[in-house]
């Protein structure tokens, strides 16, 4: 009766197919979310900012400013939201260049922000288990 002896793999025998399982899902993934967050901001989600001017006259009160084609834009406010500011008063304005009416007075949040830092760390994870499996047959 003949038998063989199998030994336990290696935690250096383990760490090659992990690496590699790592790279394959990571690298790819992450690098396609940082294409699609760069898509988005390039294309999706351009703010554009412009200087609004706090108007009043006979249809009510709220901001007014100017486009990059010249062209006004007004955005009808409640004498409540603007009470601390008096005609004439200056402020910034973020609005979409395509959709003038879709504007806000706060700073906007980058577009895919979650998917651009997902997408970072996922790039990093790979990269490094592809650099580990080049390194790791060394030792």
């Amino acid at each position: 009766m003949g038998g063989t002896i199998n030994f336990m793999p290696t935690a250096l025998d383990m760490a090659g197919p992990i690496l590699e399982v790592l790279t394959w899902l990571c690298l790819p993934a992450g690098l396609g979310l940082l294409f699609y967050t760069g898509f988005l901001r390039r294309f999706v989600h351009p703010w554009d900012v412009a200087e609004a001017v706090v108007y009043s006259d006979s249809s009510g009160v709220g901001f007014r400013w100017f486009d990059r084609k010249h062209q006004v834009h007004n955005a009808p406010m409640s004498p409540y939201d603007i009470k601390d500011m008096a005609p004439g008063d200056t402020l910034p304005i973020y609005y979409h260049p395509k959709r003038p009416t879709q504007w806000q007075t706060t700073t906007p949040e980058e577009a895919g922000r979650t998917a651009s830092v997902l997408g970072r760390c996922l790039t990093a994870i790979g990269a490094v288990a592809l650099l580990a499996g080049f390194v790791l047959p060394m030792f």
